[in-house]
């Protein structure tokens, strides 16, 4: 999973770009934006990063965009690979001409003087596959709206570890769901709480064990029985907690997201907030749970 995407912008307007680029910054903090002016650097910043998206304004010269165009042209005839590309432009005769010498699928037309609200959704979708619900400040009231990219590099992460610590191959994740929608009671005993202050996410995040889930988790690991949990092996809790931390820390730095050091704390108990949204998981050793309270710090 890509967490952060990267897009170009291109225009000779110093105003236009530099407008554009903090519209569609300030739309999604997911989108990493890059700008120029025309075809120099060019190479050196689609070499070093991969863009998902481009946007480009043919006030750059023709040449330059020629010059662009091929670029792309030939990766697709390469190897098949194809951004979207927003081309923007008053000049229809130079238009038709480039649509006819350069046969990109993914070649989209905006004729100018530019709606940028358009341009910034389109970006989005072309991206993200969507336009974000938090875009210009506009919050969900919807508890479950939480950035679910987010939480599923948790999800992803909760998995590796349990594979690689336990040798749990029959794991098995459900769909987020309200605590208190909830019938059953989750008899949770034990937790191990993280909290997080990002772009992305502010809140708490657990992993949560019912009693016998957790005996058997640390029979399974440790190769030792216990009957109760006690003083003696609840920290496994905690471990356990911060070794997922890390895989997710990994993965967010590895996509451009630095996340701080936390350590965990041990919560004994059910998880009793406004709001928790529960993400069940299930194996041989039994039921566990990845806990997430939005805004709690």
């Amino acid at each position: 999973m890509e967490f952060s995407r990267n897009v170009l912008i291109i225009d000779n307007s110093v105003k236009d770009r530099d407008f554009i680029k903090s519209e569609v910054t300030f739309a999604s903090k997911k989108i990493v934006t890059f700008t120029l002016s025309g075809r120099q650097n060019f190479a050196e910043i689609t070499a070093q990063n991969k863009m998902k998206c481009m946007y480009m304004n043919t006030n750059i010269g023709k040449k330059d965009v020629f010059f662009i165009l091929r670029f792309f042209s030939m990766l697709k005839e390469k190897d098949g690979s194809e951004i979207t590309i927003f081309l923007a432009s008053d000049d229809y005769e130079m238009l038709a001409e480039i649509t006819a010498e350069f046969p990109l699928e993914k070649l989209l037309i905006l004729h100018t003087p530019l709606d940028v609200g358009d341009l910034v959704k389109k970006i989005q979708i072309a991206v993200l596959g969507k336009v974000e619900s938090s875009a210009h400040g506009k919050v969900s009231k919807d508890p479950l709206n939480i950035d679910l990219e987010f939480v599923n590099v948790f999800i992803t992460a909760t998995k590796k570890v349990m594979v690689e610590m336990a040798d749990i191959q029959d794991l098995k994740s459900s769909k987020p769901k309200l605590m208190a929608t909830l019938k059953e009671p989750l008899d949770i005993a034990i937790s191990s709480k993280i909290l997080i202050s990002s772009a992305y996410f502010k809140g708490s995040y657990y992993i949560a064990f019912p009693a016998s889930t957790f005996l058997n988790l640390y029979e399974k690991v440790v190769m030792e029985k216990q009957t109760e949990i006690t003083n003696d092996n609840k920290d496994f809790a905690s471990e356990l907690a911060n070794i997922i931390y890390g895989q997710c820390k990994k993965k967010f730095s590895d996509d451009g997201l630095n996340l701080e050091m936390v350590i965990p704390s041990l919560h004994m108990g059910e998880i009793k907030y406004d709001v928790v949204i529960l993400i069940p998981f299930e194996c041989y050793l039994g039921k566990f749970y990845l806990a997430v309270a939005p805004g709690l710090i």
